[in-house]
């Protein structure tokens, strides 16, 4: 018993020396996410540029992105980027291969329909703090 109680006041202890995460707020207005379009037929590339205003560092950034055509959705992609320093930028592609997509680029060609692109980026980052 006396050795969960010393454990449990050293997890305590140790928890309250590391510093306190940014807000959301911080962490919200310290990356941003700019979007555009490489070539469409049956793949598309989308391009993505993270760029890490905040005063931290960023360990790992990655996430998804989703491209719908017509307004319909036609698949998903997953971007790795990698550590990003701060006041640096980094870029990266997703690429999105999905038989919905190659039958949206057929019904394009032949004329039926159209193919308006809107493409919807999610990143997820994790800071590194340095004292």
């Amino acid at each position: 018993m006396k050795r969960f109680i010393a454990f449990l006041i050293g997890f305590l202890l140790v928890g309250a020396f590391i510093p306190a995460p940014a807000s959301a707020a911080e962490a919200a207005a310290g990356v941003r996410l700019k979007t555009s379009f490489g070539w469409c037929k049956t793949a598309c590339e989308i391009r993505i540029r993270v760029t890490n205003n905040s005063r931290h560092h960023i360990d790992w950034v990655g996430g998804t992105c989703r491209l719908k055509v017509n307004g319909r959705y036609v698949g998903k992609g997953t971007i790795y980027i990698g550590p990003i320093k701060r006041g640096r930028s980094r870029s990266s592609t997703c690429n999105i291969v999905d038989s919905r997509l190659k039958a949206a680029w057929y019904d394009y060609e032949n004329g039926v329909a159209d193919f308006d692109t809107y493409a919807t980026t999610r990143a997820v980052y994790h800071y590194r703090y340095r004292r």
